[in-house]
């Protein structure tokens, strides 16, 4: 017969099966939205990338290596850049078979090492294609970085394919006019590193 009186133990099992059933449905519910958000991943990467994505790449080369190094830094004006400044050329090759795919490219300095004495306006970069500046700026803000974006992604339009863009990239110290010789003489290196995306 029921007394109405819950004896210490059967408060005890009470509490137990409620913590069951809650983890129960907490797990429960936890599969049921992770099967539906995979399924939902899976669906949308499917529809990104089917069709639209291409892995062919343009082809990049470069007049003599992809590493820029400078170790005998002097002061220039800054319109002498082109005849004395540290530079580096290479081409970017838009093939054939990229005709029906827009091509984005982007041009940035990976494993940079230089002087702290460099790390300031004066000394500067500029990137040309074929021949017109599409990027410039200076050293002044890199802190400890180790790479630089020059040109951010940017759309190739050829007229024909294939295709073909000259870079030439400069870098140097400009002269300001004051004394500068605690300047000269200081160290610079980086890779010039080329990324590409297509898509159509």
């Amino acid at each position: 017969m029921y007394s109405g009186i819950l004896k210490v133990g059967d408060i005890m099992e009470f509490k137990k099966i409620m913590v069951i059933l809650g983890i129960t449905a907490i797990v429960s519910i936890s599969l049921l939205f992770g099967a539906s958000y995979a399924w939902y991943a899976y669906s949308n990467a499917e529809s990104n990338i089917e069709g639209k994505t291409k892995t062919t790449a343009p082809t990049v080369i470069f007049a003599q290596t992809e590493y820029l190094q400078s170790r005998e830094t002097m002061p220039i004006d800054d319109n002498d850049r082109y005849n004395y400044g540290s530079n580096n050329s290479f081409t970017i090759t838009l093939g054939e078979d990229l005709v029906d795919y827009q091509t984005g490219i982007e041009v940035s300095l990976k494993n940079i090492a230089m002087a702290n004495e460099l790390k300031i306006e004066n000394y500067k970069y500029e990137l040309l294609q074929n021949g017109v500046t599409v990027a410039s700026g200076n050293f002044g803000s890199i802190g400890s970085a180790k790479e630089m974006i020059l040109m951010p992604m940017t759309v190739l339009n050829p007229i024909s394919y294939p295709g073909t863009y000259n870079y030439e990239l400069y870098i140097w110290l400009s002269d300001d006019g004051t004394d500068q010789n605690a300047l000269m003489n200081k160290f610079f290196s980086a890779k010039i590193n080329v990324n590409s995306a297509t898509k159509k």
